[in-house]
């Protein structure tokens, strides 16, 4: 089967909308402010798409006469009652196909998947993702975002719904907060592109200069050939990876690899400095993320703090950002309360448990939490006996502060040269004498495991 053929063939069934039901809302939407300007057009796209694809039209491959593709009937429909069915119908109608184009056509092996596979910061739908060797994680180049067409209608005019719409920060329509949070993807993971669909249309999106933001016209369900969503996919996702996915920050142009981000509401106020003024121009900052450690319900990153660009007062500090996105309650509670364990815990701070230096939220959306950097991960091969002495000592100094961890594992404490930390409050709560005892405990099986199994003999043992 010729490409021109499959592009026919692969058309989208139409989505019936049966009893539906809206999943969590979104309680933080991005708030662009000064970083996004008017939204305008993406000029030619539709040509450029068509031009593309015309010299591939004829390329024959077996792969195209998949069945699960292909739509045999032409009245053919799905029923959709949430966001995960209308996700897994744009899968089958959409990537999949995409996908197989790709690899057939351009030798480009790449895939779609969840946020956490190739995504520093935020949780688009989906993110496009590229490995260069088999063995590495990949970094996404592309991010996605799907809606339900009940929860998020075609608009007649997206360009000037979005723009009339962007500034009443009161009420901003579910147009303005889609729009708004994929830039927000965006820029958090200096992305140059990324795509909106409620699976009757699709939109490509595209940024330009230091806050533009350019759209496509929609492509439409039923549209086929060079002009339907599958094309727009293609396109897209090889012009990523063979012309370059990287946009600047807007805060500022920073190089490939740093996620450049800015606290615009403070929580929390602290310093780094111990002698002289101490007092830090926190307004006067930015934040030079560059190396990811662990992703889960936040994401935990190395970098530094700078002063920036032309700000004459120059300060710097090396620093972990934990980075949450608060976008639902449980996550923005989570983060809240991992702050309030390090206020609460503030006589502690620097000796037992990382420094606080500052927390706030950046477009409304993050809220960030700069710490002190307190060394390497500790894990059982890195650790000796004198580690085990420190590491008790910052567990009894929570507990006669009154406060229990509520995650003791060896990847929440850190080792350097000024000791063992406790790392990861975000459980860290006011604990009843039993349970700082059951917590001890785990702390003495934790210890006690790695003596079975990584202690050597003859080495010196402390009392611990």
């Amino acid at each position: 089967m010729q490409l021109s053929e499959f592009l026919e063939a692969i058309a989208a069934p139409q989505l019936i909308i049966c009893d539906h039901y809206s999943a969590t809302k979104t309680k933080n939407p991005a708030c662009p402010r000064k970083y996004l300007s008017d939204l305008t057009e993406w000029v030619g796209i539709k040509r450029d798409i068509k031009n593309f694809l015309d010299s591939k039209l004829s390329f024959e491959s077996a792969e195209f006469r998949r069945s699960d593709f292909i739509r045999a009937d032409a009245d053919l429909a799905a029923s959709c009652s949430d966001e995960n069915d209308v996700l897994t119908l744009g899968t089958t109608a959409y990537e999949s196909p995409a996908l197989v184009i790709l690899r057939e056509c351009f030798g480009i092996v790449g895939r779609f998947c969840h946020p956490g596979a190739g995504c520093d910061l935020g949780n688009p739908d989906r993110v496009f993702v590229v490995k260069d060797t088999p063995t590495e994680r990949g970094k996404g180049k592309l991010v996605f975002e799907w809606k339900t067409p009940w929860a998020l209608a075609t608009p007649d005019n997206l360009i000037e719904e979005f723009n009339s719409g962007r500034l009443n920060n009161e009420r901003p329509s579910k147009l303005v907060k889609a729009v708004s949070q994929l830039y927000g993807y965006m820029t958090y993971n200096n992305l140059g592109f990324g795509a909106l669909c409620n699976y009757e249309s699709l939109y490509l999106f595209k940024r330009v200069g230091d806050c533009g933001l350019q759209v496509s016209p929609p492509f439409k369900f039923s549209d086929k050939g060079t002009e339907s969503p599958v094309a727009a996919f293609v396109y897209i996702c090889h012009h990523v990876v063979t012309v370059g996915s990287f946009h600047y920050s807007p805060i500022e142009q920073g190089p490939p690899g740093t996620h450049i981000l800015k606290i615009e509401d403070f929580v929390v106020r602290g310093t780094w400095k111990e002698k002289g003024n101490t007092e830090i121009l926190w307004e006067q900052v930015n934040l030079y993320l560059t190396e990811r450690v662990t992703r889960n319900i936040a994401t935990v990153m190395l970098g530094e703090v700078r002063s920036q660009p032309g700000v004459q007062r120059r300060d710097s500090q090396k620093a972990v950002f934990k980075v949450y996105e608060i976008n639902t309650t449980i996550k923005e509670k989570a983060a809240d309360q991992e702050i309030e364990a390090y206020e609460r815990l503030k006589d502690l701070q620097g000796s037992y448990v990382p420094k606080l230096y500052a927390a706030g939220t950046h477009m409304k959306s993050l809220k960030i939490l700069i710490l002190e950097d307190c060394g390497k991960t500790a894990s059982a091969d890195k650790v000796d006996v004198d580690f085990w002495a420190q590491a008790r000592k910052a567990v009894q100094a929570l507990h006669k502060a009154g406060a229990i961890h509520g995650d003791i594992k060896l990847d929440n404490f850190t080792i350097s040269t000024s000791g063992a930390r406790l790392v990861d409050l975000g459980l860290c709560r006011q604990g009843t004498p039993r349970e700082r005892a059951e917590e001890l405990e785990d702390f003495s099986r934790l210890k006690d495991e790695w003596y079975k199994n990584y202690f050597i003999e003859g080495e010196d043992e402390e009392d611990v």
